[in-house]
């Protein structure tokens, strides 16, 4: 790492090392997840559960279409203390547990995998290191290859970005593991799993358009937000997961007040604060939410608030229903928008920090940082017999 990069540079660079992420490690992820599933030549499961918290929760809720198509299951992703202090012991017994950290060290994850081992379920992890306390659990692991959200400059200290390239590894990973088993339970053929493979060259290219197309955008609009503003971000299917993610961003990259909603939800919800002093962001892929987000658009227009669209290219209604409009890629299948709808959110976290001069996560404390791990990674875990 150089030592002269800022925080916000090295966020930035992240962002932009996705497609190359992409295309080097899709195909590595589903070898290594096919051979691990082979040593389980008759296991057969009747549908899946994604746990984790946070930016890995996200994953498993972005990529559940995808994970579906490829599988034919019904896919449910559960936040991981929902799971295992709550909902384990009732857990079907065909299904299999998929525990997505990236660390591989969130005890939460790790106890629901553990648990979920020890009711018989069929459990996966999908993390970074083969060696993590995630890993160990898991019955069967999936390997992703990335750089982590916890770094250390040459002078020994810690330097911690917004999850960006590590939550594209943790959908990459849940991609992976559906793709790899869609083809051990048979119900997708050899050329099928390899064209699946090949088409994440063209989600790498989509999420370099995405990029291009937002990062001038981005840096014009940074100035533009502040904190007496309230920020609502809004999208469904997939994308409802992409609001949770990029109300992440704001969080650790800004600490500002957002709001994540998903799109039918806003009128029963956040409508009813939105005004002049609103930033409203909706996310509107082709797809199923296409149609009720423009009329959401309008009513938050009609209350004053300031639009911002991120919808594909030529979308005129899109266009019109925004006062700024982020074009995204055409032809993005809506299961795979996941991977590119969230670049501008994540462009924009860096730019807004970087005007402001704002320390990401007030890490520059290291009370704040002891804290926060403490809470994330050294939680003490519960015991099945306890439950």
């Amino acid at each position: 790492m150089n030592p002269n990069e800022s925080e916000y540079d090295v966020m930035l660079r992240e962002i932009a090392l996705q497609p190359a992420f992409v295309r080097a490690s899709i195909g590595g992820v589903v070898e290594r997840a096919r051979a691990a599933m082979a040593e389980h030549a008759r296991r057969t499961v009747g549908g899946a559960i994604l746990i984790g918290c946070g930016d890995s929760f996200c994953a498993g809720l972005a990529a559940r279409s995808y994970a579906a198509e490829q599988t034919g299951l019904w896919i449910e992703p559960i936040e991981a203390l929902e799971f295992s202090r709550y909902l384990v012991e009732r857990m079907p017994s065909d299904r299999a547990v998929v525990g997505i950290s990236n660390s591989g060290s969130v005890a939460r994850t790790v106890e629901g995998v553990r648990f979920a081992r020890e009711r018989g379920a069929w459990t996966f992890g999908v993390t970074v290191s083969p060696e993590s306390d995630l890993a160990r659990a898991a019955e069967t692991l999936v390997h992703l290859e990335t750089i982590p959200n916890i770094k250390q400059r040459p002078d020994g200290t810690k330097l911690v970005t917004p999850g960006t390239l590590t939550y594209t590894a943790s959908l990459v990973g849940v991609c992976g593991w559906a793709i790899a088993l869609g083809a051990h339970l048979g119900v997708r053929t050899e050329s099928q799993t390899a064209e699946a493979v090949r088409s994440f060259q063209r989600v790498a290219e989509w999420i370099d358009a995405a990029y291009a197309a937002s990062s001038t955008l981005a840096a014009e609009l940074a100035p533009t937000f502040s904190r007496d503003r309230t920020t609502v971000i809004a999208g469904g299917g997939p994308n409802a997961a992409t609001a949770y993610f990029a109300a992440a961003k704001w969080y650790e990259a800004l600490q500002w007040p957002a709001h994540h909603a998903e799109i039918e939800e806003w009128a029963h919800e956040q409508y009813f604060f939105t005004g002049a002093q609103t930033d409203t962001i909706v996310m509107l892929p082709p797809g199923g939410s296409h149609a009720r987000g423009i009329e959401q658009l309008r009513a938050a227009r009609d209350m004053g608030s300031r639009t911002i669209v991120i919808a594909e290219a030529g979308d005129t209604a899109a266009q019109h229903a925004a006062d700024v409009f982020f074009p995204m890629p055409v032809g993005v299948p809506e299961s795979l928008t996941p991977f590119v709808y969230k670049t501008p959110f994540e462009v924009l976290a860096a730019q807004i920090a970087a005007h402001n001069g704002i320390d990401f996560f007030v890490f520059r404390n290291p009370l704040r940082q002891q804290v926060n791990f403490r809470q994330i990674f050294d939680s003490s875990q519960s015991r099945m017999e306890s439950k």
